[in-house]
Formats: C-alpha cells, structure tokens, sequence
C-alpha cells in the first residue's frame, strides 16, 4: 500500500492511497460471490452462473460494492498510520481499478483552522452606545396605553381630522388603474396624521364606509404617487385619560399614574439598555471576526445552510421555497457566525474557559429556584433533554466568553438621545 498526503490549502488535505491487486482480490472475490449469490439466469442454479456471466450481468453495481467495501475497510487504517485523529469532514473524490492489476482511491479531510489570536490582553477599543431616554418615548408608550383602552365608536356622517379608517391601499397609475403587487389590504390610517395629512390627502375628509377616494401624493423624492383607499370602515376613538384610577383599575399592581409612570420609563431605558449591550457585544465580535482572517471549512458552512433551509421550510409549512435564493441570501450571516465560532473555541483552548457539569447543573437549579415549587420539576425535567441542556451550555459558554474579553476592552463611548436616534431613522 503506499499513501500520498498532500495540502490543498491550510484546511484540506488530499489522500491518494494505491493498493496492489493483491491487497484487495479477496475483497473482490467476496464481493462477487455475495452478488452472484441473487442472480437468478434460465439454465443455471442459483449462484452458479459463470463467473464472466455474473460480472457483465452485475456491470457497474459489482464495481460499486466492492470499492466501498474496500475503502469502508482501508481508511480508518491509513488515517491512523497517517496519524490524523481528528477531522470535521471527509469525502472521497475519486476511485478507480483494473481487474487484477491495482486499485487507488482519493479522499479529501477537512479540518477547522489554525487560528493564531492577536494580543487583545494589551486592550482593544470598542465602541459602546449608551441610549438616553427622551421624554417623547414615555409620552408616546402612554398615548398607545390610552389607545389600546379606547372606546370605538362607528362613524357614519363622514370621516374627519383625527378619526381612524381601515381600508385597501391601492396604488394606481395617473388614469386610476391599479398597479399590480401594490395593494395593502385592511390598513389602519388616521385622518390628519403623517402622510395622511400632507396635501393631496384633503378627499379623505368626509369618505363614508364602502367610498372609493382617489388621492395623490409625493415621495420622499417629490414624485406623484396615486392610490386608492376603499374605505371599509370609519371609527372614533376616544382616549380615556390615565387618572389613578384608570391606572387602579387596569394596572392593579400600581397605586396610581405618578408610580405607573415611573415604571414606564426604567422599562423603556431598561430595553434601550438592553439594545445597548447587544451592540456592544456584537462590536466585540466584529472586532476579532474582522481582526483575524482564516479559510473557513465548506462543510460548516453547507450544513449551516442546510439548518437555514430547513427551518424555512417548516416556516412555510414544506411547501415550494427558491432554495439557492435562501442559500445566497444567507452566506455571509452563515461564515459570519462560523467565524466568530471557531474563534470561540480557540479563545476557550487558550484561556481554558470550558463550562463544567457543575456550572451547567448550579445554573439549572438557580433557574428553577425563580418559579414557584409546584413548576420547578418541569424545569429541571426541560434541561434533563440533551438539546435543551446543551443550547444552555452554549449561551452560558459564549456568556464567560463575553465576560473573559471584557477585561481588556477600552470602551469608547458614545451618547445618543433617543429623540435623535429616531431622526436619524426616518
């Protein structure tokens, strides 16, 4: 037997191994007497059809088994003596044989890479957004408070400034005929506001149910836009005002608006707070993704797109997707991720930062202590599931991760309001 290792780049490797005839005959013996064993020719017994017979009735089927029968029983062989003990995909590429001459095939390994990281102990400076809350968004979250407890009532002497309408947008051209893909069915718009009170929208006032009103307006860009709103539905809404005993009544866990208040805004900057620490954990992962550049293994990022088509189909029920579209779409999040995983793992074998079977049980059990004493054997049955308990084992891997680099980060901070950031969006 002889063994040829070559590199094709820093995570493959190609395997050409050559047999001699010798080596393997009995393989192919064995082989062909299994075969011959099922073949049933008019004038001979079963397994007793001529050896020529049996090979050009058998053709590419006996040459089938017989090299994975060979290669099943080879490679493990060649793979210790080439002392190659670990890989994360191994394919075959090619095989070939001559009857009773020689007999060779190639097989490709893939492993992750080397992954050489820099010296982040010396600091690395990384952007944080701190988020200050605008008084505007306690104002707004309050107005959809009134909004969500407000009494409706039909309107039927005409639409008005500050009255609501559910309705079919369709966009038309200038002669009024609907434009295919351009319609928005069972929308909620209120007369007056946004673009429903810029110029153009005036034929809205006064529009009953079941009217058809034709209005123009412009883009962003000042190019004349033309819908047409079916009106299917004209309303009032009258606002409560959130008096203490509002807030009693439907908020019984607050003593009145001044306390209710108070909660609505930690809420709101506690998710603002919250925006602000994904980021900054995301800008952490950026910096060593786009710090250290490596080839990333084909295999990761193929059964990474597998998961991703996979779970839209079951979003849509298995019925017909453009699977190459979900593939492109998807490449860059897939070796994105990849990247920032193999990184982990050499952080992990760097610092040693493993989490243990006690680290994962204590954490189960803080868990389960926060629900009441009838619910916590639900809990700890939950993480007893090998995928429920290793998904944890993952967050809380990356969360030591986090929790390790942040020693060395030098946090560059920028403040934004929140008003402004809403500016910045519109």
């Amino acid at each position: 037997m002889k063994v040829t290792v070559k590199d094709i780049n820093s995570i493959e490797r190609k395997i050409r191994v050559d047999l001699d005839w010798s080596d393997v005959a009995g393989q192919y013996d064995e082989t062909l007497r299994k075969l011959r064993k099922g073949l049933k020719v008019p004038g001979f017994r079963p397994g007793k059809v001529p050896t020529d017979v049996a090979k050009r009735m058998l053709g590419s089927r006996l040459g089938y088994d017989f090299t994975n029968a060979v290669i099943e029983s080879n490679y493990r062989e060649v793979l210790k003596a080439e002392k190659i003990e670990k890989f994360i995909d191994l394919n075959i590429e090619a095989v070939d044989f001559n009857d009773g001459r020689d007999f060779y095939y190639e097989m490709v390994i893939e492993n992750d890479p080397e992954i050489s990281l820099p010296e982040y102990k010396k600091g690395f400076q990384v952007k944080k957004t701190i988020y200050l809350l605008d008084k505007v968004d306690v104002e707004l979250y309050l107005e959809d408070v009134r909004e969500h407890h407000a009494e409706v009532k039909a309107v039927t002497d005409g639409a008005q400034n500050g009255h609501y309408m559910v309705c079919d947008i369709q966009e038309t051209d200038g002669d009024g005929v609907p434009l295919a893909g351009k319609k928005i069915s069972d929308r909620m718009i209120k007369i007056g506001e946004g673009i429903f009170g810029e110029p153009g929208s005036e034929a809205l006032i006064g529009a009953k149910t079941d009217d058809k009103v034709q209005i123009s307006l412009k883009s962003k860009e000042g190019e004349k836009i033309n819908y047409r709103i079916d009106v299917k539905r004209v309303e009032e809404h009258i606002l409560p005002e959130l008096t203490d005993d509002f807030i009693k009544a439907n908020f019984e866990q607050f003593g009145n608006f001044a306390a209710f208040r108070d909660e609505v805004e930690k809420s709101l900057q506690a998710e603002w707070d919250s925006r602000s620490e994904k980021e900054f954990l995301r800008r952490i992962t950026d910096y060593f993704v786009d710090k250290i550049q490596f080839d990333i293994p084909k295999s990761r990022i193929n059964r990474f797109l597998d998961n991703v088509v996979e779970d839209m189909r079951a979003k849509n029920h298995n019925q017909e997707i453009d699977e190459q579209k979900i593939r492109e779409q998807y490449r860059a999040v897939a070796e994105q991720e990849i990247r920032w995983y193999l990184i982990q793992n050499a952080i992990t074998v760097q610092e040693k930062l493993e989490i243990s079977k006690e680290e994962l049980d204590q954490k189960i059990t803080e868990m389960a202590d926060k629900y009441p004493q009838e619910s916590r054997d639900a809990v700890l049955n939950y993480y007893r599931k090998t995928d429920n308990r290793s998904h944890l084992e993952s967050d809380l891997h990356e969360q030591k991760i986090f929790d390790h680099l942040r020693q060395y980060v030098k946090i560059k901070k920028e403040t934004i309001h929140t008003k402004d950031f809403r500016k910045r969006n519109i």
